[in-house]
């Protein structure tokens, strides 16, 4: 499995709903929403700096809280967690 691929490729639907199944209450998963719904990206080439862009997919890198919803997910989907 490439995790960098994976963890990028994170649909926020799919994260809502496994966030619901494991019993997080909906105002909290309505606030987990709102921050992951606004994400921005920019690219750097050389001493070019472009545009920003909204990014749709993957969780945000460096959030404290990423590491722990991709590995959530890992988890449902391996028959992990119950």
């Amino acid at each position: 499995m490439d995790f960098k691929k994976a963890y990028d490729s994170v649909r926020g639907e799919v994260l809502y709903n496994v966030l619901n199944e494991c019993g997080i209450p909906m105002k909290q998963v309505i606030l987990i929403k709102m921050c992951l719904t606004e994400m921005y990206g920019r690219v750097q080439v050389g001493k070019n700096l472009y545009d920003m862009f909204p990014s749709t997919n993957g969780l945000k890198q460096g959030d404290a809280l990423s590491p722990f919803f991709f590995n959530l997910l890992k988890s449902m989907l391996l028959g992990e967690f119950r």
